[in-house]
């Protein structure tokens, strides 16, 4: 059964992580909801237990901005070890395909 909550019960939840005197997980469970729920709320709006994140993603700086050495270091180690979790990934489904592909073979023989 799927729940409908109204913008203000949402906004009054996304406010009680922001004070951050609470765990997400015990502001969703006093407000009778799983706390999923209320991680969903605050990544969609940005919202972390204790402050308001930035809208702006880091990568897209106003225009003319310098990119400072640490953050574009910590960037691309991020996009490094996402790039090499991608790439085991599509390692696997390849040695899973050529092993499938080879079964089928075998049966239609």
């Amino acid at each position: 059964m799927a729940h409908e909550y109204d913008k203000k019960f949402i906004e009054g939840a996304l406010d009680m992580v922001q004070q951050g005197d609470r765990s997400v997980a015990a502001i969703a469970r006093d407000l009778g909801i799983h706390d999923w729920m209320l991680r969903l709320w605050c990544r969609r709006e940005g919202v972390k237990r204790g402050q308001k994140v930035r809208q702006q993603a880091p990568s897209k700086k106003q225009p003319g901005a310098q990119e400072d050495p640490q953050e574009k270091l910590k960037r691309l180690e991020r996009e490094l070890q996402r790039l090499q979790k991608e790439n085991d990934s599509l390692k696997m489904d390849r040695e899973i395909l050529k092993k499938a592909a080879a079964f089928f073979a075998k049966e239609s023989e």
